[in-house]
């Protein structure tokens, strides 16, 4: 198995990898082919290959196992991507931020939160914004795994989610906790009690998320309940799975968070036990925290403050 190498502790500073070359291994990574790689970069193959062929020497490892028909990454070469992407990315966000420095002394931000937190999000981002009106602040609501990727490579500066499955170098700090539970029409046998356990959906027709977490973790614990289902409806919008559980053709099994301002008429919300099933929120930045901007570490350090309070 490859390996990357130390650097050497002989001979002076090491020598640097250049973007040029971190460009050109993340083209080939997310290609698969050089020629589709050069392509995209508008180089020539044999310029390309040189780039990656310096790169291996410099940081001596093999990057990509080359073949007729086939260029795979190495352990090493898996091992290396999320932080060449993050560096590739934190560069072009650099030079963005710098050609905005000198069009307008403007600052950026980017933030991201999930779409069930954005009304944690919204009031402290505000008002941190309206102290920093000279920044130019971007907003996404992404998913959980979309947006843990995207504070892993640099894409995204703060976020807003859940710590399940972070990977190493995202620093949290916890600032709220969030429960699944279930939604009823007001009429179903159900609605009546203060608190619901999850052997009580035995037979019942649920509808749940079809993406993020909420949807694994509702499975795998009526699994572990032995509570068969009577079926399963798996939706794309909150919207959409409210309107479900209205009409009485579904129990909806939903995070807490998403019942924020929801439009109750009609519904009955119920937390669910034995077990119950938390989560915890975190404010989520790539580390370490010596490395961040100022613009970056001040808002970090206001949304901490204002959501744990």
């Amino acid at each position: 198995m490859s390996k990357i190498a130390p650097a050497p502790l002989h001979g002076g500073p090491s020598r640097q990898p250049t973007l040029r070359q971190l460009r050109g291994f993340q083209a080939v990574a997310r290609h698969a082919s050089f020629s589709r790689a050069a392509d995209a970069l508008a180089l020539t193959q044999p310029a390309l290959s040189a780039a990656i062929r310096d790169l291996e020497q410099l940081l001596e490892v093999t990057l990509f196992v080359r073949s007729t028909h086939r260029v795979a990454l190495t352990p090493a070469g898996e091992a290396l991507l999320p932080q060449v992407e993050w560096l590739v990315n934190s560069y072009g966000h650099g030079v963005a931020a710098l050609h905005q420095t000198l069009a307008s002394q403007a600052r950026s931000l980017r933030v991201a939160a999930l779409p069930s937190a954005m009304h944690l999000l919204a009031p402290p981002l505000a008002t941190w914004h309206a102290r920093n009106p000279d920044v130019a602040l971007t907003v996404r609501d992404p998913l959980n795994d979309d947006l843990v990727a995207a504070v892993h490579t640099g894409e995204v500066d703060i976020g807003l989610g859940t710590d399940l499955d972070l990977p190493t170098g995202i620093d949290t700090v916890a600032v709220a906790s969030d429960n699944l539970v279930a939604v009823l029409p007001r009429q179903h046998r159900l609605a009546a009690r203060a608190t619901l356990r999850w052997r009580d959906l035995l037979g019942e027709r649920l509808a749940l998320f079809a993406r993020g977490s909420t949807y694994d973790l509702a499975m795998a614990t009526l699994r572990q309940q032995g509570v068969a289902l009577g079926g399963t409806e798996r939706m794309l919008y909150s919207e959409s799975l409210f309107s479900l559980v209205r009409s009485g053709l579904a129990v909806g099994v939903i995070s807490r968070l998403y019942t924020h301002g929801l439009r109750a008429d009609g519904l009955s919300v119920k937390a669910l036990g034995a077990p119950a099933i938390t989560r915890r929120i975190v404010l989520m930045a790539r580390g370490p925290a010596q490395l961040r901007s100022p613009t970056v570490a001040d808002c970090l350090e206001h949304l901490a403050g204002a959501l744990r309070a």
